[in-house]
This record gives structure tokens, C-alpha cells and sequence, in this order.
């Protein structure tokens, strides 16, 4: 009973850790997202039509174009994989907000970063030299020389062995913790140049226990499919999302924005290293942003977060769609867990549309 009661407490406190960070990162999406004019040179469809695309219920529908924000049980590809998804539908010109998003940064509001840092061009290990085994560095550094297959920490077999190798070469005492940081630095770059070249088919896999592996690649792939709706209505970004890298040679996304930063997140009194890349790009009236989380060192697989802002005959529709995947709902009573996370999400987000709405109506 009680190591019952222990998982439920972990699996509460990730799923609210998770779900501050999403709310955080939503409201500066928003931020954005809002600032999108709807003078559209061609005539939008109404927004009954994006959302029959998307399954929203004829209810649902209605209530978008009252104004309410619908919060919406997104299909999971996975037993693992948590969804969350939210609509609005802005009826107003809002003023761009753009510049100002720009210069806000979603690390700053996060109680849980404690560092981060940029990675430019073909990356480099000074990109990553804030990063440092915190908290507990002994503790954590001991995880990584005694790392093996399983979910302690996120590694493939060559970076298993390359600190294994680092334990066997140095003496016990004391913990060579700055040792240990160098190698996680040159696995993360390692890392960051394979997304960079190769895409979701560069990440390396996580092993598990019994030669099982946990691909991210392909879960950002089935994340990347889940937002069909945008070959319709952006399809250059819907492709982009699908072959990164090699969709940039597409004229129309001359006008990319895009970054590329490791984070570390504190989760449960542990550093969790996150490489993410951001995109967005503006087509015509619509924006669309994403951000992708493709690599974390424990607690999580991968992460993808999608805003779009789409212009219709009624207003500026803007959707959001969270895709997390995770070992710690997978297995036995995954199902029932799900339904609990979505209901535990939705409060944060719709605080955030709240906001956004309320920011548009003073306008």
C-alpha cells in the first residue's frame, strides 16, 4: 500500500511539474500568436470547417464561436504518449505582438529551469558550459557511472559505456563530478549535431532493461502526424515537421525562425537536461509555432508543443496541442492514468486562454 501511495505522489508531482512548464510555455505561444493579423488576402474559410477537420462535436463547435474555450481530448498514439489540446476563437484584429515575444523568454517564468543556455550553428561544447550536474551533483553523477539499461536515466548503449568507462578509469572517491558533467556535455552535443544533420532518424535511442529501446524519433514522428489538420491548412509546415531538415530547402520557408537551447529542469531534486528546437513561421495571416523537446535524460522521452493561429471568417482561431511521452504512465493502469492527466492539465491551460482572451478584449 504505501510504495502505492509513493507512485501515485511521484506520478502527481511530475504531472504537475510537466503541467507548470506547458502552462508557462503556452502563455508566451499565445503571447505570439495573438499578435497575427487577420487582414487576410484571401478569403478564410469559416471556423466550423477547421474545426469539423479537427472532430470537434457539434457542440464543441458552438461553443467555440461563443467565445468559450474548449479544452479537448486529443487522440494518443501510444499508451505512453499524454495529450492535451485546447481552442479559442480571438473575435478581434489584435494588435502583432511578435517583437515583444521575441524578446520574452519562456526560462525566465519557469520555476523549475535553473540553466540553460543557446546552441548556435554546428553547435559547440562552450555553447554548453553553464551546464553542471545540479542539485546533488555527487548523487547525480553517481547515477550517470553507475548507469545501466532502464529508466533511470535516458542513454544509448555508446553513452552507457563511455561512462562506465569514465567509473573504471578513476577511483571511487570522491565523485569526479566535473568529469561526469564534461561527458554529459559532449553526449548532448553529440546529440544536438545528430538532430541537426539527420532529424527525428538522428536521435540516438534509450535503452531499456532486457535489450528493449524507446525510440523519440519516431514518437515526434506520430506526434508530428497527430497535426494532420495542418497539411490542409499550412501544409509547408506540416511537411517541415515531417522531413526536417530537409524541408528547409522549400522556398516558402525562407522566412523560418528558428532556435535551438538546452535546458535543465529540476524534477524531483534531479537535473533533467532537455535539448529543444523551436520553429515558427508566418504563411499568409497564419502562424504557426512549435517547439520540440528531443532528447531529456530522465523522467520523460520526448516532448512536442503546437500553436497555431489560423485566420477564419470569424475571427483568429487558435489552437493548441501538447504531445508528451513517458515511461511513468506506460504499463499496467495506463488507461485509467490518461483520462487523470488531461483533467489535472486542463486548469493550467485554460488559465493561459484565459489571459490571452482578456489581453485581446482591452484592445
Amino acid at each position: 500500500m504505501r510504495q502505492g501511495e509513493a507512485l501515485r505522489k511521484k506520478q502527481r508531482t511530475w504531472l504537475d511539474a510537466r503541467i507548470r512548464l506547458i502552462g508557462a510555455v503556452v502563455s508566451l505561444w499565445a503571447c505570439l500568436l495573438v499578435g497575427v493579423s487577420v487582414q487576410a488576402e484571401l478569403k478564410p474559410p469559416p471556423v466550423g470547417e477547421i474545426l469539423l477537420d479537427i472532430r470537434f462535436s457539434d457542440k464543441e463547435q458552438q461553443l467555440v464561436r461563443e467565445g468559450r474555450i474548449v479544452e479537448r481530448t486529443i487522440g494518443e498514439g501510444s499508451e505512453r504518449e499524454l495529450a492535451f489540446g485546447m481552442a479559442l476563437l480571438v473575435k478581434a484584429k489584435p494588435e502583432k505582438l511578435a517583437e515583444s515575444y521575441r524578446k520574452a523568454t519562456v526560462f525566465e517564468v519557469v520555476q523549475q529551469v535553473k540553466a540553460h543556455g543557446r546552441i548556435s550553428g554546428a553547435g559547440a561544447l562552450a555553447d554548453f558550459a553553464g551546464l553542471a550536474l545540479q542539485p546533488n551533483p555527487e548523487k547525480e553523477a553517481q547515477r550517470y557511472l553507475d548507469a545501466q539499461p532502464g529508466e533511470e536515466l535516458n542513454l544509448e548503449a555508446k553513452e552507457i559505456a563511455a561512462f562506465q568507462a569514465l567509473k573504471s578509469a578513476g577511483a571511487k572517491n570522491p565523485v569526479p563530478v566535473k568529469e561526469v558533467e564534461q561527458l554529459v556535455r559532449q553526449e548532448l552535443l553529440a546529440r544536438y549535431q545528430a538532430y541537426r544533420a539527420k532529424g527525428l532518424a538522428g536521435i540516438a535511442p534509450y535503452a531499456r532493461a532486457k535489450g528493449a529501446q524507446r525510440l523519440a524519433g519516431d514518437e515526434l514522428l506520430q506526434a508530428a502526424k497527430g497535426s494532420v489538420y495542418l497539411a490542409k491548412y499550412v501544409p509547408v509546415f506540416y511537411d517541415l515537421l515531417l522531413d526536417y531538415p530537409a524541408a528547409k530547402k522549400k522556398a516558402e520557408l525562407k522566412n523560418l525562425e528558428e532556435s535551438f537551447y538546452w535546458v535543465n529542469l529540476e524534477l524531483f531534486d534531479r537535473p533533467t537536461f532537455v535539448l529543444m528546437h523551436r520553429m515558427a513561421l508566418q504563411v499568409g495571416d497564419a502562424y504557426v509555432a512549435v517547439e520540440r523537446q528531443f532528447y531529456t535524460s530522465h523522467e520523460y522521452n520526448s516532448m512536442q508543443q503546437l500553436a497555431a493561429a489560423l485566420p477564419t471568417q470569424d475571427g483568429t482561431l487558435l489552437l493548441y496541442v501538447g504531445r508528451v511521452s513517458t515511461d511513468q504512465v506506460g504499463g499496467f493502469g495506463s488507461s485509467a492514468k490518461h483520462p487523470v492527466a488531461r483533467t489535472l492539465a486542463a486548469p493550467y491551460l485554460k488559465d493561459m486562454f484565459e489571459s490571452v482572451r482578456g489581453r485581446v478584449q482591452k484592445r
